[in-house]
């Protein structure tokens, strides 16, 4: 008899998990009681490691109770993971092209202008993209060096 209890709590609460954004375990032994089941946190704690259920960050960046491999609730990137892919580094011609998280270009090319180097003749920001004008005759792999050590979340 109480297998079939807690057969049938388990596959309710992936029910709850599946179709809710449940933020804390009360939420759920809220969410089972109005179902008909009265658990212990202890109990519920236990049925979650049973189902694998997990928390992850919902896209409204709340943390949330979720299936596993359940699309909906995929695990999304931290603002800093976001942030440090968009630092990149491309040159065209006599041009370095820099590309930062929003609002950063200001800062790179400030920095890039007030150290003077000589292979750096000037820039141009944009909010996430610099335009940095090469010296004649340069070496990009020389000039990405030296941009490198001037900014160094580029590396």
């Amino acid at each position: 008899m109480e297998k079939v209890d807690k057969k049938a709590r388990l596959q309710t609460i992936r029910r709850i998990v599946s179709m809710n954004s449940m933020e804390s375990q009360e939420e759920l032994l809220a969410a089972l009681k109005a179902e008909g089941f009265v658990s212990t946190q202890t109990t519920l704690s236990r049925d979650l490691k049973q189902l694998r259920i997990s928390k992850v960050r919902s896209r409204s960046g709340h943390s949330i109770y979720a299936l596993p491999r359940e699309g909906q609730f995929e695990p999304l990137p931290t603002l800093e993971e976001i942030n440090q892919t968009k630092w990149r580094l491309n040159f065209s011609g006599n041009l370095m092209v820099v590309h930062t998280p929003p609002g950063h270009a200001s800062m790179v090319a400030y920095d890039v202008d007030n150290v003077r180097h000589p292979f750096f003749l000037g820039t141009l920001a944009g909010d996430d993209t610099v335009i940095v004008v090469l010296a004649e005759g340069v070496d990009r792999e020389a000039a990405g060096k030296a941009l490198r050590d001037i900014v160094p979340k580029l590396n």
